[in-house]
């Protein structure tokens, strides 16, 4: 996965960052449509602690929603 590098909140102009896991009951996760099974990956945030806007939502792991055999190596 590229690492992408956000300095400043496009909202504020913050330039304090924080990184967040995106947690609700029983746990926050993707799952891919269409795809069936139970795959899933957890979810995060980059949140920008003067104003708390969401800067960007991703996974850490997005092969994981995908069968073994469909996986880049």
């Amino acid at each position: 996965m590229k690492e992408i590098d956000i300095e400043k909140c496009p909202f504020c102009g913050g330039e304090e960052l924080i990184e967040a896991r995106i947690a609700s009951y029983g746990g926050a996760y993707l799952t891919p449509v269409n795809k069936g099974g139970l795959r899933n990956a957890a979810l995060f945030a980059t949140v920008c602690r003067d104003c708390g806007s969401v800067v960007r939502a991703y996974c850490k792991e997005p092969e994981k929603l995908f069968h073994k055999k469909d996986r880049r190596p």
